[in-house]
C-alpha cells in the first residue's frame, strides 16, 4: 500500500514539470510583473500542454534565457539550482 501511494506521488510530481511548466516557473519567477509577461496567464495558457506545445515552450524558454543573459541578466528559479545570482 505505502509503494503505491509513492508511485502515485511521483506521477502527480513528474507530471507537474516539464517544458512549460519550466517556462512558466521561469516567467513567474524572473519576470512576473514586467510588460508582456504574466505569470497567472501563462499556466492559464500553458497548463494543460500537449506534445507540440511543450516543444514550443522548451524553445521560448531557451529564447528566453538566452536573451536574458545577453542582457547582462541571471535570474535562478527555483527549479534551476544551476544557475546563481539575481535578475
Amino acid at each position: 500500500m505505502v509503494s503505491l501511494f509513492f508511485l502515485l506521488l511521483s506521477c502527480i510530481t513528474s507530471s507537474a514539470s516539464g517544458p512549460c511548466a519550466d517556462y512558466c516557473d521561469y516567467i513567474c519567477d524572473c519576470h512576473d510583473g514586467e510588460p508582456g509577461f504574466d505569470c497567472d496567464e501563462c499556466y492559464a495558457v500553458h497548463g494543460d500542454a500537449d506534445a507540440a506545445l511543450e516543444d514550443e515552450c522548451e524553445t521560448a524558454l531557451l529564447d528566453l534565457i538566452a536573451a536574458d543573459e545577453e542582457a547582462g541578466l541571471v535570474c535562478a528559479t527555483a527549479s534551476d539550482t544551476t544557475k546563481t545570482g539575481t535578475q
